[in-house]
């Protein structure tokens, strides 16, 4: 069995070496190694650009954008901390408004979180530097006083492994002050040094007046910039939580809160245990359709440069059957000598096989850093994909996918001739030889 290893070991390193007849099948096979190169080099590069993209995207539309918006009550809040995925959550109000600057009115959503009752999930007390004993003790008052239950921490902007809560505010109740997204502020010319205002118009719970049904009007301060993204047709504002629940006149049972999730797109995981047991929202409501265009632009962009190694593929099966068409006497011999057919599939898989594993190596070599590099490349030729520094990142378990599917098509493509040469009659080839 030693000397079978050693034996297929060798035949395949000197048919993969080639010899001066066989120049034309060894340029083939240089061609597919070369092409799987340019291939794998490709699908790193631009799966590392898409995915770095993707984030920025995830990023900058939803930090501000409620993950999950469930209707519970206060007992139902460990419950909901100890859901899978679900960091912390706050109480948290939204509701659709009309919000009117001079002659100029547009939709918005108004919404508003409750930064200073932040609930913390057990499994990540540590991001606060709280003990989850502390964090699991959950102190209730008596619901007769009308008092809240105790909340376990104050909402930071960015906690200690870096997850960010979005724009948070330091609005004063009662002061009725505002923050728009900065495409709003511009849009309609409204002055934060000057202390401009603007009305937001709500029919939700509006009262019947002996002039028919009245809805709910105030005039907002704005005095901040929410530095999110939206591009909803209906942009957010946020504006205090005490004042927004007042604005929208909603009573002491309508009570919502907002979970954060580790990662929004895991979104799937938590509402699955909130099916039939609580009304909720998702992002998936006001982005999904967007979200799954990126992901789908991200897809095509990735099949279409598998073509590449497609076609490579299909050059190692060029070369590979030229090289068993012109050995056919020499893989005669081979079976005479006592080489088995499972030796000489070896034998020829190998050899098929060659390329791809050059390919894929050289596809590493030169993907990787020009993906990490890619900034710099594009600032010397002069070319700018976005606005600012450009999004990398690089997932090992995409280059992993993208490596093993290389191996499986070349090796579906090797197959076939390596399992033709094995069946080979060795006396039909060497009576025509």
């Amino acid at each position: 069995m030693g000397f079978i290893n050693h034996a297929v070991l060798f035949i395949a390193m000197r048919y993969i070496k080639g010899s001066k007849k066989q120049r034309f099948a060894s340029l083939v096979a240089l061609l597919a190694t070369l092409g799987i190169a340019i291939g794998v080099g490709a699908l790193i590069v631009v799966s590392s650009i898409m995915q770095g993209l993707q984030e920025r995207l995830k990023a900058n539309i939803l930090t501000d954008c409620a993950h999950v918006v469930v209707q519970a009550q206060q007992r139902d809040i460990p419950y909901l901390l100890s859901l899978p995925q679900v960091l912390t959550l706050a109480p948290y109000v939204e509701g659709e408004a009309m919000l009117q600057h001079g002659e100029d009115i547009t939709m918005v959503t108004l919404q508003a979180t409750d930064s200073n009752n932040l609930f913390v999930s057990p499994k990540y007390a540590a991001t606060f530097g709280l003990s989850s004993r502390k964090v699991d003790t959950f102190t209730y008052k008596s619901e007769k006083q009308g008092q809240p239950l105790q909340a376990v921490v104050k909402m930071p902007s960015v906690d200690r492994l870096g997850y960010q809560y979005g724009s948070i505010f330091p609005f004063t109740p009662g002061s009725y002050e505002l923050a728009l997204n900065y495409a709003t502020i511009m849009q309609y010319r409204i002055d934060l040094a000057q202390g401009d205002k603007v009305r937001l118009i709500s029919t939700q719970n509006a009262r019947y007046t002996p002039f028919g049904l009245t809805p709910v009007q105030r005039n907002f301060k704005v005095t901040a910039v929410i530095n999110s993204i939206d591009k909803s047709a209906a942009p957010t504002v946020i504006g205090n939580y005490d004042d927004v629940r007042r604005f929208l006149r909603l009573t002491p049972n309508n009570t919502y809160y907002r979970l954060y999730l580790t990662d929004p797109f895991v979104v799937e995981q938590v509402v699955s245990f909130l099916e039939g047991r609580y009304n909720y929202t998702d992002w998936r409501a006001r982005y999904g359709d967007f979200f799954k265009a990126v992901g789908l632009e991200k897809v095509t962009m990735s099949l279409m440069l598998c073509l590449i190694v497609l076609v490579a593929a299909f050059n190692i099966l060029s070369s590979l059957t030229m090289v068993v068409s012109s050995r056919v006497g020499e893989i005669a011999i081979l079976k005479t000598i006592g080489l088995s057919r499972r030796a000489l599939l070896a034998v020829f898989i190998l050899v098929g096989m060659s390329a791809s594993f050059i390919g894929s190596l050289l596809g590493l070599g030169l993907g990787i850093p020009f993906a990490l590099n890619a900034q710099d490349i594009l600032s010397f030729f002069g070319v700018s994909i976005v606005q600012g520094e450009l999004p990398i990142e690089l997932d090992l378990g995409n280059i992993v996918i993208i490596v093993v599917m290389c191996q499986v098509v070349s090796l579906l493509c090797t197959f076939y001739p390596a399992y033709y040469a094995s069946k080979a009659d060795p006396v039909e080839h060497l009576v025509h030889s």
